[in-house]
């Protein structure tokens, strides 16, 4: 049996199309405790917990989706993020709901303060370049909060459905991170107990008859379990294992020179 080919779902500049629309929704709308948290977490790693930004030191969001971060921000902490989304359908949902918006980083003209960008670069084949080119666009002490997949041993059908390159080690981000010239503030995981259910989507397949990974699955482990991987990440599994890794770094200007 010839093995089903899934190079035509990456995305690049000639095809800016994202092929996981539907998981993305999934996700969005099926994990609202998940992505407040997130954004809670970005808030508090980014310094802007309890601090409006300026429109001398804007928020952007790398690869905005349909914007459902951007409006947690809005509505959580009155901060509007400028958006940046390649794909030509997102852009227009991000522009219907407000939000100021950019298809590349060519056409946005200031530099850079506060950037973060969750789960982007696995769909980027060549992630160290655009790392580079985030990294030129940012002020010497911009920061930048960097939210990806992890473990490659649960790399499933799910990811090749989205057009993932890979999911990340650690050890991988880290270098990356500092090959593009970045100083590396904090690196740690995320969501421990979503190792598991990773796993069981991995082995059962993705949406099969066990409907794994459908938006009726995920709220289930967004009310039940993803509480209780949140305390789990908080007073241990944070620094030994989870299914995403955060990454916070600094633009030092020392590393210019």
């Amino acid at each position: 049996m010839k093995k089903k080919s899934y190079k035509s779902l990456h995305q690049s500049e000639n095809q800016t199309s994202y092929s996981g629309v539907q998981e993305l929704l999934d996700s969005e709308l099926g994990l609202p405790r998940y992505n407040f948290e997130l954004v809670k977490l970005f808030a508090k790693e980014l310094n802007l917990a309890n601090a409006r930004i300026g429109e001398e030191a804007r928020l952007f969001e790398f690869g905005a989706g349909t914007g459902t971060l951007a409006e947690l921000w809005q509505s959580r902490y009155s901060i509007k993020p400028v958006c940046i989304e390649i794909d030509s359908m997102l852009t227009q949902i991000l522009k219907s709901k407000g939000f100021e918006t950019y298809k590349g980083l060519d056409e946005i003209e200031s530099k850079i303060k506060c950037l973060y960008t969750s789960n982007v670069l696995e769909h980027i084949e060549d992630d160290v370049n655009v790392l580079k080119l985030l990294r030129e666009k940012m002020e010497d002490d911009g920061i930048v909060a960097i939210y990806v997949p992890a473990l490659p041993i649960l790399f499933s059908d799910l990811d090749r459905s989205v057009g993932h390159f890979r999911r990340y080690t650690k050890k991988e981000l880290l270098h990356k991170v500092r090959l593009a010239g970045f100083q590396v503030r904090a690196c740690y995981y995320n969501d421990c107990l979503g190792v598991v259910a990773s796993l069981i989507v991995k082995v059962f397949g993705y949406k099969k008859q066990t409907k794994l990974g459908s938006r009726g699955s995920l709220l289930l482990y967004d009310e039940y379990l993803y509480p209780i991987s949140k305390i789990l990440d908080r007073y241990l599994f944070k620094f030994l294992i989870g299914k995403n890794i955060l990454l916070i770094a600094m633009n030092s200007d020392s590393e210019r020179k």
